[in-house]
């Protein structure tokens, strides 16, 4: 495999891991992420065996408004006539109440996502779970940010779903009581009017 190629797959990794939580990859994808995996398990051999994603963080957050915080253009900024992009910020009237997480294993994520496929929500699940990778709330959020949290489902319609789903308790229960805990975690938030997310965090330095 040539160096560009090389490096081709391996820019492919976030894309695509965050594709596989929400939805099955397809044959050339699957081979993609494969292959990406195992060039940087050659350069990273004491890397962890997921790569990349090795834990899945969901984000459960409300009543926020999304203010512009876009700080003055600077001296220099305006002397080179230099663009001063907009940015955005979150605001929670209280961030205590208002914003709770959990944490679980990536693995485990990947079959909460076949679960949600066997129970008859393949195709709703991708839209009731958006899924990102570093995206945390309190960071400054660019314009296409803003759009993305802008654009998250109706929890009160997520929820409905879940109801809808055949067996789904049954099932969950059949897997194990991580995914039970994880499930129900999801179901209280969305019935309680959360929007949920799901960041995918890369590999922090320790674990190379």
């Amino acid at each position: 495999m040539d160096r560009e190629e090389s490096r081709r797959l391996e820019f492919k990794i976030p894309d695509l891991r965050k594709k596989e939580l929400r939805s099955k990859l397809t044959s050339s994808e699957q081979r993609d992420l494969d292959k990406a995996r195992a060039i940087k398990a050659e350069k990273y051999p004491n890397s962890t065996t997921e790569q990349y994603a090795d834990k899945v963080r969901v984000m459960a957050i409300r009543n926020y408004t999304i203010i512009e915080t876009t700080p003055k253009a600077s001296f220099f900024q305006k002397l080179l006539k230099q663009e001063n992009p907009t940015e955005y910020r979150l605001q929670f009237p209280n961030e205590k109440e208002d914003v709770a997480e959990f944490t679980f294993p990536y693995t485990l994520g990947l079959e909460i996502r076949q679960l949600m496929e066997d129970v008859g929500l393949g195709l709703d699940w991708p839209k009731m779970l958006p899924v990102d990778d570093g995206m945390c709330y309190t960071d400054p959020l660019e314009e296409d940010d803003k759009e993305w949290f802008e654009s998250f489902p109706d929890p009160a319609w997520c929820a409905s779903k879940l109801h809808e789903a055949k067996n789904l308790e049954q099932k969950a229960a059949a897997h194990s009581e991580d995914i039970v805990q994880v499930i129900q975690w999801i179901r209280t938030h969305w019935e309680n009017g959360f929007n949920i997310y799901a960041d995918i965090d890369p590999w922090e330095v320790d674990d190379l």
